[in-house]
């Protein structure tokens, strides 16, 4: 069995005359105007907005709280050659807010400089002693981007020292906000904006344009780059930005950008919003982690390929160095994981574990886990670390009650940041174990998952795809569409990345389809066998190489019901046979006894009346044959595995043998009649010789007339009864043993895997 990961819903969409209105208005299949009413958007005026996401759709910027008050003083300070500074972050929001405003007022001969914190220094948002710093360094006004809300206090000291601040923020608004000159924010408590998901850039770049008075264009791929990193909503205001700062991206991409896409080996006829999430933002945030988010600014505003080269060059290698952190990390930490397996928090710590990579690591457990995880670094008397969580626990409120385990603490529901006594670590595990049961973290439901229709591998078309483009680009509630498959099978399964990543080749009724399916290399072994039901969920992508294009599905989840059926049937057993960290199950005590001793240690042998007892077991490997059919069904419908791999080991195979004919034991019977006092120890193989059949088939035999009372056997000496009571020998209970045993073995052993497949399947399946 594999659970997925989410819960499925299929939006039930009635409107069928919308779908059709909407097909035949915008020349689109009935597959794309369903998506879009199920998305909101079933009206002509709702769907071309959306669909045509041009300038001319952007609110007018001075209906931002305050816009014009930001303006008078910008202006002021411009005319005057005030020292302007602009007041980053170091994310890649903060680092494209920044440059869009520095850019600007250059462009307005502003006397202009920028500063970015440093997230291990200065960490986020207003910080007095930066303040006071570039007040003495002749700072007469200060704009905050992407930050700025937060710091009523530290505000107040600059406009008490005479030195005016222009908040533009779009985060989190406090309960008190600080009095500034001037705070631009997409949803002020005071304000009307239309649209309030905003990202920092977006702001940003509201102001450039109510400087420029107009959309400030020369700027919407730095918006875009902000927007998408921040994982705004793509809806509205938005979805314009990204939609034509990509293209902005793709026809003529500033010096910088080209260059750590060069560095990338990313071609621009490739850009859409995932080269934002996957390339470009993953190497400026690496600087903001590793080193100084200061030169992420630099190479945005550089005018020069040539000279943006080296910089494009020296972020890319920063962002290996900081993959390379997070797989070191990651496998640590994953090995905590194990250990803490029955916490339904994860809390891992360890020294040296490098600060600016730890909310990555948290991110990557959550997903392989499913469990809400906090990873921290430990350095002496002290842990600093990030946590990530899952829609089903709030983070913020688990940490919230129990500030006083914590030295520092902040975040929302699903990420936090902490500073934790090295001593504390013990009851910060026991806290959020108490939280997690108070939030009812055990019984509740997965994440939701909108799959947008069911379809088939003949539907992976350029036709198809090409059509789902309208609808991009994808990301923040706008994603890609989903689409689900149920499958005959797969096959052609092979890891990737060191067994981090899947390829296999999905075959449902109509065509086979080839499948990638990042972060799901766990399931390599078990997709190897046999289901009695399989879906996968994923979205449509198109694959282009050396020319040739063809189109797969890159998976995002997927279902199967009963075990994962693995056809290990062996005709003799080997040391390596039982070097594999699973469970041995044995049917026979004798075999149990005899192999117990060459398990490998990490294994588990058990008898199977033990199994029973047992649940979630991942891989149950059936070392010998069962007694019956009965047997196996009570130990399959009473402990369900993951994985099932039947050995079915026999020594002596008794379907090899012939069955004896009416004739056959009439010879043999003649035989012993022939001759008194027959030694079997000494004559046995002198008689299957001269009757000419196996050694198997003559004791069958003997059993059998022995049962029935045709001979005698008085140590080792065969006699034959002279004229005993007529019997039919095929009723004997050895007989019958002997034909159950032979039809138990061809259903077992030497049945076709598709057959083995189908009666396992059938014992599995529980009664209803």
């Amino acid at each position: 069995m594999i659970n997925s990961r989410y819960q499925w819903h299929f939006p039930e969409v009635n409107n069928q005359k919308a779908i059709k209105t909407l097909s035949e208005t915008f020349g689109i299949t009935e597959l794309i105007a369903k998506i879009l009413v199920n998305r909101g958007y079933d009206t002509v005026e709702a769907a071309n907005a959306f669909l045509r996401p041009e300038l001319s759709g952007l609110h007018d910027p001075f209906l931002l709280h305050d816009m014009d008050k930001a303006i008078e003083r910008l202006m002021q300070a411009i005319d005057s050659g005030q020292k302007i500074i602009v007041y980053g972050d170091y994310d890649v929001d903060g680092m494209t807010s920044t440059a869009i405003m520095t850019w600007a007022l250059e462009l307005m001969g502003a006397n202009v400089d920028y500063f970015v914190p440093s997230r291990f220094s200065d960490g986020y948002g207003p910080n007095l002693a930066n303040y006071q710093k570039l007040a003495a360094e002749g700072m007469q006004l200060l704009v905050t981007v992407d930050n700025g809300v937060s710091g009523k206090d530290e505000i107040a000291w600059l406009m008490a020292q005479g030195i005016d601040v222009i908040v533009t923020d779009h985060h989190e608004l406090p309960e008190e906000l600080p009095v500034a000159t001037a705070i631009v924010h997409p949803r002020h408590p005071e304000g009307s904006y239309p649209f309030g998901g905003l990202s920092g850039a977006g702001v940003a770049f509201k102001v450039v344009s109510a400087l420029l008075e107009e959309p400030a264009d020369e700027v919407l791929d730095l918006a875009a780059l902000g927007t998408v990193a921040d994982v705004m909503s793509l809806t509205d205001e938005n979805r314009i930005i990204v939609k034509q700062g990509l293209e902005s991206l793709k026809l003529d991409p500033r010096p910088g950008v080209a260059a750590l896409l060069a560095a990338a080996g990313t071609q621009l006829s490739d850009i859409d919003s995932s080269t934002i999430g996957f390339t470009i933002a993953p190497r400026l945030n690496a600087l903001g982690r590793l080193e100084n988010a200061t030169t992420g600014v630099q190479l945005l505003l550089m005018d020069e390929l040539e000279e943006a080269k080296p910089l494009a060059d020296h972020v890319n290698a920063l962002n290996q160095e900081r993959q390379q952190l997070v797989t070191k990390i990651t496998t640590a930490a994953q090995e905590q994981a194990t250990q803490l397996s029955e916490d339904p928090v994860l809390v891992v710590a360890g020294e040296n574990w490098h600060e600016g990579v730890l909310g990555i690591v948290a991110s990557k457990l959550v997903e392989q886990t499913g469990k809400p995880t906090i990873v921290l670094n430990v350095n002496g008397d002290e842990m600093k670390g990030s946590g990530r969580s899952v829609a089903a626990f709030d983070l913020f409120t688990a940490l919230d009650g129990h500030r006083d385990i914590m030295t520092t603490f902040g975040g929302h529901a699903s990420a936090a940041g902490m500073t934790v006594p090295t001593n504390n670590l013990t009851a910060l595990r026991a806290a959020l174990h108490d939280e997690a049961a108070q939030q009812q973290l055990a019984t509740a439901q997965k994440a939701d998952m909108q799959i947008a229709t069911t379809v088939t591998a003949a539907d992976f078309t350029k036709e198809n795809f090409d059509n789902l483009q309208v609808l991009a680009p994808f990301g923040e509630d706008n994603p890609e569409p989903l689409f689900m498959l149920d499958l005959r099978g797969v096959n052609q399964v092979k890891t990737m990345s060191e067994g981090k990543h899947l390829r296999f080749i999905a075959q449902t009724d109509t065509d086979q389809l080839p499948v990638v399916a990042f972060g799901w290399g766990n399931q390599a072994s078990a997709l190897a066998g046999h289901f009695s039901s399989l879906q996968i969920v994923g979205t449509m992508s198109q694959n282009s190489y050396r020319g040739n294009i063809s189109y797969q599905l890159m998976l995002r989840d997927m279902s199967a019901k009963g075990a994962a059926i693995l056809d290990w049937r062996a005709s003799h057993l080997t040391k390596q046979t039982f070097s594999k960290p699973v469970t041995y199950v044995f049917f026979k005590e004798k075999h149990l006894q005899q192999l117990a001793a060459y398990v490998d240690p990490a294994a588990q042998p058990l008898m199977w009346q033990d199994a029973l007892q047992m649940s979630n077991i991942q891989t149950m490997v059936l070392v010998d044959l069962p007694d019956s059919l009965d047997q196996l069904q009570t130990l399959l419908q009473t402990s369900t595995p993951g994985r099932l791999a039947p050995m079915f080991y026999v020594q002596s195979p008794v379907y090899l043998q012939k069955v004896p004919s009416k004739q056959v034991f009439s010879n043999v019977y003649k035989f012993v009649l022939s001759f008194k006092d027959i030694n079997l120890q000494t004559q046995f193989d002198a008689m299957v010789k001269h009757l000419k059949i196996s050694n198997m088939t003559l004791k069958l035999i003997l059993k059998v007339f022995l049962e029935a009372k045709f001979v005698t056997i008085d140590n080792s000496v065969l006699n034959a009864v002279p004229n005993p009571t007529p019997m039919k020998l095929t009723q004997t209970q050895t007989f019958q043993r002997f034909m159950a045993q032979r039809d138990l073995e061809q259903q077992l052993i030497y049945s076709t895997t598709a057959e083995l497949e189908t009666l396992l399947m059938k014992l599995s399946k529980q009664e209803s």
